[in-house]
């Protein structure tokens, strides 16, 4: 006789590394404060920590900011060669990156977020992320000021 594992569907996965896991509000503070790289990076990494149900989602903001913002480079860059952009109409279609970046930052630490309570309703403990914090802004930074990219890949990780 078999018997079924009860499960809740929106229960974390276990993981080795829940000791190193954070309330994602300090992801989403290091990709307004670091950049989409680093936040995006402790997102991922964070993500595997708390045993998210929801991997395939997460990995898809994940993708579509990286993408979204290599996209609206493109057809900024596109529309200011072709005339259809001109002047402070480039500065301020360029906003359109950071509505990419935050948003979908947004949704990740909203996604995040349901893992993070269950783990901490349950007994589990979050690390504080401010010495992260600290430490993307300050190192993460200047890293990626220092390292030359190539001009899409820098907008979509800046």
């Amino acid at each position: 006789m078999a018997f079924a594992r009860y499960r809740i569907p929106d229960e974390p996965h276990p993981t080795g590394l829940i000791r190193y896991a954070v309330d994602p509000l300090w992801p989403l503070m290091a990709l307004m404060l670091a950049g989409n790289g680093i936040g995006l990076l402790w997102f991922a990494f964070n993500m595997r920590a708390l045993g998210s149900p929801a991997v395939l989602r997460e990995s898809g903001y994940i993708v579509a900011s990286l993408a979204g913002c290599v996209m609206a480079v493109l057809v900024i860059a596109g529309a200011a060669d072709y005339g259809y952009l001109q002047g402070s109409a480039v500065k301020y279609a360029a906003l359109a990156l950071p509505a990419i970046k935050l948003s979908l930052g947004y949704a990740l630490y909203l996604s995040q977020s349901r893992s993070a309570e269950i783990v901490t309703h349950y007994g589990g403990v979050l690390r504080n992320g401010a010495v992260g914090l600290l430490v993307c802004f300050l190192i993460g930074r200047t890293l990626f000021a220092e390292v030359e990219l190539p001009g899409l890949l820098a907008a979509a990780l800046r």
